[in-house]
């Protein structure tokens, strides 16, 4: 079909595409409980064919995918941007407070996120924004959008999806 434009699509998921982390959400003027999730990642970069017949190296992206995994894995999710936190870092740890909790982690067993909320869809947005500026170390001439998946159990998961002009 002439003017056609042919879309193709590679997606990476399972295996070792997982973290296990702590977190709590605050919403609607209430804090969850502590607790953790054994969370499942999945992506997917649509593009167009490179001159090897490749949209993009599945190796590398479950590689460095796999990368921004193991950074969360076994972590508390802290997100730093969140209003209803009061968030106080002290050289041995973090305190963190929502009204009368208050919690104490060490540094080690932290993780420090940009977002506002440990939310399944701000940490997809997460993961997609580290994978996009790692990805810029390769060619991506005909990679048109990424998308990526976080599953906090198997029948919930949420997605981000950004278009890529790398």
């Amino acid at each position: 079909m002439a003017g056609t434009q042919i879309m193709r699509k590679v997606k990476v998921e399972g295996g070792y595409l997982n973290f296990s982390s702590a977190h709590f959400i605050t919403y609607s003027g209430k804090c969850e409980r502590l607790h953790g999730h054994n969370y499942g990642v999945l992506v997917e970069v649509e593009g167009d064919l490179g001159p090897d017949g490749l949209v993009f190296d599945f190796t590398i992206l479950k590689k460095r995918t796999k990368e921004i995994c193991q950074q969360l894995d076994h972590r508390f999710l802290l997100p730093l941007r969140n209003p209803h936190l009061e968030l106080t870092r002290s050289s041995d740890g973090w305190e963190v407070r929502f009204r009368e909790r208050r919690y104490v982690f060490p540094h080690s067993d932290v993780v420090e996120l940009p977002i506002e909320n440990s939310t399944s869809e701000l940490l997809a947005q997460y993961i997609g924004e580290k994978l996009c500026q790692v990805l810029e170390e390769y060619p991506t001439a005909g990679l048109r959008s990424i998308m990526v998946g976080v599953e906090e159990a198997p029948t919930q998961m949420a997605f981000y999806r950004q278009e890529l002009h790398l």
